[in-house]
């Protein structure tokens, strides 16, 4: 994991400490595992983030801690059909959800997968299933810490709010036009 995206996680996890126990129903980033409780067949880019993040609950994001692998890597063998991933779990591990949906990593690309959220069906009956970011780091960076958040998630609940007061909710360069008193 780069060392910004680390930092930025451990800054986040003390400003949320600090306002706890207010914070605890929509966010809280765990302390980071130890390695001897990673198991040993977790990707590469994900025992980075538990080795940061034991866990992650980041308002509408559910990004699954060591103490619930085995039971969220159970539940691929249970993903519909049309996604092909109960056919070849041990292609797959499971992330986390979002707004209950469940977000996956594919082990050979590293590439974060979701079901786009194109209508009020459930995710198993949309019949879509797709790659959302190429890779861990900025799946995390845009979307769960960053402006996309506001794309996939609630663009005015409390973890949308507590990105804005951390000045994380514009894509960086954005809007420089204005400042610079441009068009």
């Amino acid at each position: 994991m780069n060392p910004d995206l680390r930092e930025l996680i451990e800054e986040l996890r003390t400003d949320l400490e600090a306002d706890q126990p207010a914070s605890l129903s929509w966010a809280q980033i765990d302390a980071g595992a130890p390695d001897a409780r990673i198991p040993a067949d977790v990707p590469e880019p994900v025992r980075d983030l538990l080795a940061v993040a034991d866990g992650i609950l980041a308002g509408a994001f559910d990004l699954a801690g060591t103490a619930h692998i085995a039971y969220r890597q159970a539940m691929l063998a249970d993903l519909p059909a049309f996604t092909g991933v109960g056919a070849a779990p041990a292609a797959w591990y499971f992330l986390g959800t979002l707004m209950e949906e469940p977000v996956l990593l594919r082990r050979d690309t590293g590439a974060v997968w979701w079901f786009p959220q194109t209508s009020g069906d459930p995710y198993y009956a949309r019949e879509e299933f797709e790659e959302l970011m190429p890779n861990l780091e900025y799946f995390l960076a845009y979307y769960v810490f960053g402006p996309g958040y506001a794309d996939v998630g609630f663009e005015d609940d409390e973890w949308w709010g507590f990105l804005d007061e951390h000045d994380l909710t514009t894509v960086p360069g954005e809007g420089d036009e204005d400042e610079e008193g441009g068009a």
